[in-house]
């Protein structure tokens, strides 16, 4: 019988070993894992570019009735919907694949912890029992 060996460990409930890969409530065998790799989900900007919208949308009928507030208003809300554009991050993911296809099996903002967690399932499928 093969000794199982740690190749990461942390306290957010993530285990990976030779012998089974665990993310937080579920664990796989490292036998059925054919594949790790990193993905990368960009964020969606529906909501900031709607809110641009709007903001130019109450700024262009301001304008033609004339209305400072209603400017102002508009401007503001186009300001708030470029922020908010400026400040979406996207989501790293490990993605496992097996003989059923590929799953995401973790989420994170921080690319280097997902980084780690890909690097240590490599070389537990490299080194698994």
């Amino acid at each position: 019988m093969t000794e199982e060996i740690t190749f990461y460990s942390d306290d957010k409930g993530v285990r990976i070993t030779n012998t089974r890969a665990i993310f937080r409530k579920t664990t796989y065998a490292m036998a059925n894992i054919t594949s790790v790799s990193k993905g990368y989900k960009a964020p969606s900007y529906k909501g900031p570019l709607f809110l641009i919208l709007v903001g130019i949308i109450i700024a262009l009928i301001s304008c033609s009735v004339r209305s400072l507030q209603g400017g102002i208003l508009g401007a503001a809300i186009t300001f708030f919907g470029l922020l908010l554009c400026g400040t979406l991050k996207g989501t790293h993911t490990v993605k496992i694949g097996s003989a059923s296809g590929e799953t995401v099996a973790l989420e994170s903002a921080d690319e280097k912890y997902i980084q780690n967690i890909v690097q240590a399932m490599n070389e537990a499928i490299i080194k698994r029992g």
